[in-house]
């Protein structure tokens, strides 16, 4: 039987968080999902924390490659995860964030609710490496045509996207260009208020070694 949700983790090296993060996914107060995460050839000991917790809990797919694709390929691995969800909907959770326990069960009911609507991003906590609250981001709950005109204004907190399962993939390592590619094909998308992640500024991740943070307000914390 196929389950509701798909929770979809992609990982390179991320031993520091990852076990936080499947600990936050396997605590959902929403029991009907899949956890399906993709290791992108991490050479550190994300592997065996991975494997300890598909051991524990049979909602937990681990498919491991042998080679890095590097930063900008790394939508090949997201894609590849996203052809093994068998959920009607996928979540995203990135492997060094978090998810309120609540999560699941308010975006399924939302998206239960509103049958127009193909994705719904959430507000976050900001959290530092000991997750400490740092900040909040909150979002705002804009018509979906907002969306159109602001998709490269890091519209979306990608860890808090929960979308329906009807094919669509990631055309490149950056998620606007995902957003992008539900407006082309006239998805309706959306955040609501609830604040259901905590997202971490990782000073050892992807965002503090590739991407472009100047006028970043959280620079210098990426840069520690």
């Amino acid at each position: 039987m196929k389950p509701k949700i798909s929770v979809l983790t992609t990982v390179y090296n991320g031993e520091k968080f990852i076990e936080e993060t499947i600990k936050s996914v396997l605590n959902q107060s929403f029991k009907d999902f899949e956890y399906i995460i993709v290791d992108d050839g991490s050479t550190d000991n994300t592997r065996e924390i991975i494997r300890k917790y598909e051991i524990k809990d049979k909602r937990g797919v681990y498919h491991s490659g042998d080679v890095n694709k590097g930063y900008y390929n790394f939508h090949h691995s997201i894609n590849y995860g996203l052809d093994l969800c068998k959920g009607e909907y996928i979540a995203r959770i990135d492997s060094d964030d978090l998810m309120d326990k609540d999560r699941l069960q308010k975006q399924f009911n939302y998206l239960e609710k509103h049958k127009d609507i193909f994705m719904i991003g959430t507000s976050a906590n900001v959290i530092d490496e000991k997750g400490n609250i740092l900040d909040i981001i909150k979002k705002r709950n804009y018509p979906s045509l907002f969306y159109k005109y602001r998709i490269c204004k890091n519209s979306f907190i990608h860890s808090s996207i929960m979308f329906r399962n009807e094919g669509l993939k990631y055309p490149w390592h950056n998620e606007h260009f995902f957003y992008f590619n539900m407006i082309v094909n006239k998805k309706k998308i959306k955040n609501i208020v609830d604040i259901l992640v905590d997202y971490r500024i990782n000073p050892f991740g992807v965002m503090s070694k590739h991407a472009n943070l100047k006028g970043n307000k959280y620079e210098d914390l990426y840069k520690k």
